[in-house]
C-alpha cells in the first residue's frame, strides 16, 4: 500500500475512505480528533491508516507520519504485548485485523511493556467494521481504552487475597514464605528472593523463585560471591542496617561493574539480565527480620514508586507472619519443655510388672497449652505406687497444680502406704488452695500378682483377659478438692498372668471425632480386638486408633497406663537390673 508521507498521508487514506462511506462522513477526522478515547483506523489489509491524536499520545508516537512509518508490526515490535492470560500477541491477534479477515471477535485485553521505558501498559480493544454505501466492509475502526489503572489495582487485591491466605496457611514460616516468592513470580517480578537473618546478623536465603531451573542455577552461583553477613553499606545489608526500601528503577551496566568483586562474577550479572530491582525490609515489631528482593530482567518491566509501595505491604504481612510463626514455636517449645516436666523421665522397671505409658498432649487449633493429665511411678515400702491424674485448667495453672499433686504424693508415699490415704492428704491440700483446685485420681499400688486401687472421680480402670473379656473395676470416690469431709476406699484385685490393668484418663473416650466421641463402647471393642497383647503393643493400638478417629487439628490430653504381671523370665531380667544399680522400692 502507498501511504504517502506524513500527516498529510494519514489524512489523504482517511479521505479516500471518507468517500466510500458517503457524503455524511466528510467530518470523521475533526470528529475523531476531538474524542478523549484512542482511536485507530486499518484499511482492508490491515494497515493502519489513521490515529487520533489521543491515539498518537497513548502509542507514544509525536505525529501521524512517524506512527505511519512503523506499520503496524513495526508498532507491535515497540513492546513486549501479551494476553490477560500472559500468552504473546501477533499482529493477527488484533481484533481489528481478525474482525478485517472475517472472523467474528470480542473485545480483548491486552498487556503491553514498552521496551524503551519498562512501562507496563493495560488496553481494552474494541474494534468494529466500517462499510461503503454498497455494505461492503472497507475498514476497522479499533477504541483503546487505557484500563492500567483499574486493571493494577485488580491484580493487586487479589496477589494480596492470595498471598495473605498463604501466610496464613501455616506456622510453617520458611514454607509460606517460598510460597509467596513463587506466586510473585512471574506476576510482579522475573525473580523473587526471601532472605532472613539471625540475631548475630547472618543471612540465610529462604528461596529464590524463577521460573527457569536454568537462572536458579545461576542464582546459586552469585551466592558464592554473597558476603555474610551482608556489608551493611550496600544492598541488602543497608537495607537490613536502616529498616529502609531501596528502589533501582533502572539497573545499567555500570552500576553491575561497581557491584561485582571479579570478571567471572560480573559476567554472571550481566547473564541476569537486571533491569530493575527492589529490595524490602521484612519489618514486625520494630525489627527487621530479613528482607524481600524481587528483580524484572528478561520481561523489560522496570519498577516505579507505586510497585514499591504495594511490595511494602506484601513484606509487611510476610514479616507479620514469620514473626508470629517464630512466637508460636517458642511458646509450643516452652509448652512442651514444661509437659516433659511435669511426667517421669522414663518409667520405671518394676519387678513383677510389665508396664507401657501414653500421653498424648492437647494441640488446639488456635494454641498450644499444656494439658492437665499426668501420671507418675514412685516407690514405697510396699511396692510401687502408680499415680494417674487430671487437674482442671490448661496452661501455667494447671502445671502448677499438677507439678503440687505429683510431688505431694511423691512426699506423703514416704509415710502413707494407703493410696486411698495419700488421695485424703491431697485432697486436703487442694483444698486450702485460694482457688478452685479439682483433680480426678487413681492411686494403685502394685504388689505381686495384685493391685490396691482408690479412684477420686476418675474413670474406673478396665481389667482385660486374653480370652476378650473385659471388667470395670469400679472404686468410686469424690474429686480432689472439692468438698470436706470427703472419704475415699482401697480396694483390692487380683491380677492373673493371662491379664491386663489399663488405667486412662477421660481424654481417651472424650476424644473429638467428626461427629461424636470416641466413648466407651469402642475403647471396650479395641481393647477386645487386641486382648492378650503386651501392655506396649496394647497403648499402641490405642493411640492409633485415637489418631484416626480424631477430627483433623484437634486431640484432647490423654494419658494411660497398661500393667500386666510379667513372665517369669521377664522377673530375672528385672532383678538383674535392679542388682546392677537400679531402682529398688524402699524398704
Amino acid at each position: 500500500m502507498n501511504r504517502g508521507s506524513g500527516e498529510g498521508a494519514g489524512l489523504e487514506s482517511l479521505g479516500r475512505l471518507v468517500s466510500r462511506l458517503g457524503p455524511g462522513s466528510a467530518a470523521l477526522a475533526e470528529i475523531l480528533d476531538s474524542l478523549a478515547e484512542a482511536v485507530t483506523i486499518r484499511d482492508r489489509a490491515g494497515e493502519i491508516i489513521f490515529a487520533n491524536r489521543a491515539a498518537l499520545s497513548h502509542l507514544g508516537y509525536s505525529s501521524r507520519e512517524a506512527l505511519l512509518e512503523q506499520g503496524t508490526q513495526g508498532i507491535l515490535d515497540e513492546y513486549v504485548v501479551s494476553d490477560e492470560h500472559g500468552r504473546p500477541v501477533t499482529a493477527s491477534d488484533i481484533p481489528s485485523v481478525r474482525l478485517l479477515s472475517g472472523e467474528p471477535v470480542a473485545p480483548m485485553v491486552i498487556r503491553t511493556v514498552r521496551r524503551a521505558t519498562g512501562e507496563v501498559i493495560w488496553d481494552l480493544l474494541k474494534a468494529t467494521l466500517l462499510h461503503d454505501e454498497r455494505g461492503d466492509p472497507v475498514a476497522a475502526v479499533t477504541i483503546i481504552e487505557n484500563i492500567t489503572a483499574e486493571r493494577t489495582a485488580a491484580l493487586r487485591e487479589e496477589f494480596m487475597a492470595r498471598a495473605t491466605a498463604t501466610l496464613m496457611s501455616s506456622i510453617d514460616y520458611q514454607e509460606t514464605l517460598r510460597n509467596v516468592a513463587w506466586l510473585a513470580v512471574p506476576e510482579i517480578a522475573d525473580w523473587c528472593a526471601v532472605d532472613l537473618v539471625d540475631d548475630r546478623g547472618l543471612r540465610r536465603q529462604v528461596v529464590v523463585a524463577h521460573p527457569d531451573p536454568q537462572k536458579l542455577a545461576l542464582a546459586e552461583r552469585l551466592q558464592a560471591y554473597e558476603a555474610n553477613p551482608p556489608d551493611p553499606d550496600r544492598g541488602i545489608g543497608r537495607v537490613i542496617r536502616t529498616g529502609v526500601s531501596e528502589l533501582y528503577p533502572e539497573i545499567t551496566d555500570e552500576m553491575l561493574v561497581q557491584g561485582a568483586l571479579d570478571e567471572t562474577h560480573l559476567a554472571l550479572l550481566r547473564q541476569v539480565g537486571f533491569r530493575s530491582a527492589l529490595v524490602v525490609p521484612l519489618r514486625a515489631r520494630g525489627r527487621t527480620l530479613g528482607v524481600m528482593t524481587l528483580v524484572n530482567a528478561e520481561s523489560l518491566r522496570r519498577f516505579a514508586q507505586s510497585d514499591l509501595e504495594f511490595v511494602e505491604q506484601i513484606a509487611g504481612r510476610a514479616a507479620m507472619a514469620v514473626d508470629n510463626a517464630r512466637l508460636a514455636t517458642a511458646r509450643r517449645e516452652i509448652a512442651e519443655t514444661l509437659q516433659r516436666s511435669l511426667l517421669p523421665h522414663a518409667v520405671p522397671a518394676i519387678a513383677g510388672w510389665e508396664v507401657a505409658t501414653l500421653y498424648r498432649p492437647a494441640s488446639g487449633l488456635d494454641e498450644v497449652e499444656v494439658g492437665g493429665d499426668f501420671y507418675d511411678f514412685f516407690p514405697t515400702a510396699r511396692g510401687w505406687l502408680v499415680l494417674l491424674g487430671d487437674v482442671t485448667g490448661r496452661g501455667v495453672e494447671a502445671a502448677a497444680m499438677t507439678s503440687l499433686v505429683r510431688h505431694g504424693a511423691r512426699f506423703l508415699a514416704k509415710r502413707e502406704q494407703a493410696p486411698s490415704r495419700i488421695l485424703a492428704e491431697l485432697d486436703a491440700e487442694l483444698r486450702q488452695q485460694p482457688m478452685l483446685s479439682l483433680c480426678s485420681a487413681l492411686c494403685v499400688r502394685l504388689e505381686a500378682g495384685r493391685v490396691v486401687i482408690s479412684a477420686a472421680g476418675h474413670p474406673p480402670p478396665l481389667l482385660v483377659r486374653d480370652d476378650g473379656r473385659i471388667r470395670e473395676i469400679g472404686a468410686p470416690g469424690p474429686l480432689l478438692g472439692g468438698w470436706e469431709e470427703s472419704a475415699w476406699e482401697d480396694r483390692e484385685l487380683e491380677v492373673g498372668p493371662e491379664e491386663t490393668l489399663l488405667l486412662y484418663t477421660d481424654g481417651v473416650t472424650d476424644t473429638r471425632g467428626q461427629r461424636e466421641r470416641f466413648g466407651s463402647r469402642r475403647l471396650r471393642r479395641l481393647l477386645g480386638d487386641h486382648a492378650g497383647a503386651s501392655p506396649a503393643e496394647l497403648l499402641s493400638q490405642l493411640e492409633r486408633a485415637l489418631d484416626r478417629f480424631q477430627a483433623q487439628g484437634y486431640a484432647d490430653d490423654t494419658g494411660a497406663v497398661a500393667l500386666r504381671p510379667a513372665p517369669v523370665e521377664a522377673l530375672v531380667a528385672v532383678a538383674d537390673t535392679q542388682g546392677a544399680g537400679g531402682a529398688l522400692p524402699e524398704g
